[in-house]
């Protein structure tokens, strides 16, 4: 990628479209690309990632909705747009959150004069009730309708989320893919899944997703946890329940020393990525061809997966 000075020069490129399409578009191959998720913190160290072997395709950065909507008047004043600035400088690829959480139609025309074009649409864990957009279905047609209006915008990117172990305030999970088909229609280019813990819950999900009519790529979302404690944190975050036998494996290590927890996960996501990465060598009819890590800022700990896995990741 050319070098960039702006957010605005990188993303009106259209960079991300096309590298999704070339990855999605191309014959099936046993080289396997990912993407990862990373927090506008303190501990980032830009360095660290540019060590990683091989490089992502994009990085994505989670909507802090309080800390953004603080600086509404000037997105790119917040820190997560101030991260955005700096790794597009260093030639990533970003792709911004934003939540539908209290936000208004002429903040997000703010958010996209600051010159974002690709961005992971959500809902929000709290919703209140006189918001606008109280679902993210709504806030993607309004994306899209504002790109329709302007022509001057150049081609928006747009993710989502799925969730393969069921959303929490879904009555059933026919419901629940009505409404993605739904939100999928209004113009969204690719599916991302909540964390995964075992890869049947991926294949099971993505098999109802391509029955429902859902044909976009899916790409399955990995996390590693660095310790029991902050297991438990995200699983509580985002109301999922482990299978027996995984919630087994993983209480069976709650007393690890941090090293051997570690050593724990790496083995144990690098057996569920394995699982879900083989069938690409046998002849999928869908082959998985990109991952994302959520990484929470422990970019060694994805390095460790990455050599584990270099027979894909290369």
């Amino acid at each position: 990628m050319d070098a960039t000075n702006s957010i605005t020069e990188e993303l009106n490129e259209g960079v991300l479209h096309k590298k999704l399409d070339r990855i999605f578009s191309s014959p099936s191959a046993p080289t396997v690309c990912y993407s990862i998720e990373i927090a506008a913190k303190d501990d980032f160290d830009i360095e660290l990632l540019e060590r990683l072997t091989p490089q992502p395709v994009f990085c994505s950065l989670p909507w802090i909705s309080d800390d953004n909507l603080r600086y509404s008047d000037d997105f790119l004043r917040s820190p997560t747009m101030q991260l955005a600035d700096k790794l597009c400088k260093a030639h990533y690829t970003v792709v911004n959150h934003v939540s539908c959480y209290n936000i208004t139609e002429q903040q997000v025309d703010r958010l996209l004069t600051s010159g974002v074009k690709n961005l992971f649409v959500i809902r929000g864990d709290t919703v209140q009730e006189d918001q606008i957009f109280q679902h993210s279905a709504g806030l993607v047609q309004y994306l899209r309708k504002q790109q329709q209006q302007e022509r001057s915008l150049p081609r928006l990117t747009i993710g989502v989320g799925g969730y393969p172990y069921g959303h929490h305030q879904s009555p059933s999970q026919t419901e629940e893919l009505n409404y993605l088909k739904e939100k999928i229609d209004h113009g969204v280019d690719f599916l991302l899944t909540q964390t995964l813990y075992d890869s049947g819950a991926f294949f099971r999900y993505r098999n109802r997703c391509r029955q429902a009519g859902i044909t976009i790529p899916i790409i399955p979302g990995i996390y590693l946890p660095h310790s029991y404690r902050h297991l438990q944190a995200m699983l509580n975050l985002t109301r999922i329940s482990l299978t027996p036998e995984v919630h087994a494996a993983f209480a069976a290590h709650a007393q690890d020393l941090p090293e051997q927890f570690e050593a724990f996960v790496v083995d144990h996501f690098v057996g569920v990525l394995r699982e879900l990465l083989e069938p690409n060598q046998t002849g999928s009819s869908d082959p998985i061809k990109l991952v994302h890590f959520f990484s929470f800022n422990k970019f060694p700990l994805i390095q460790k997966m990455l050599r584990k896995m270099d027979d894909f990741f290369h």
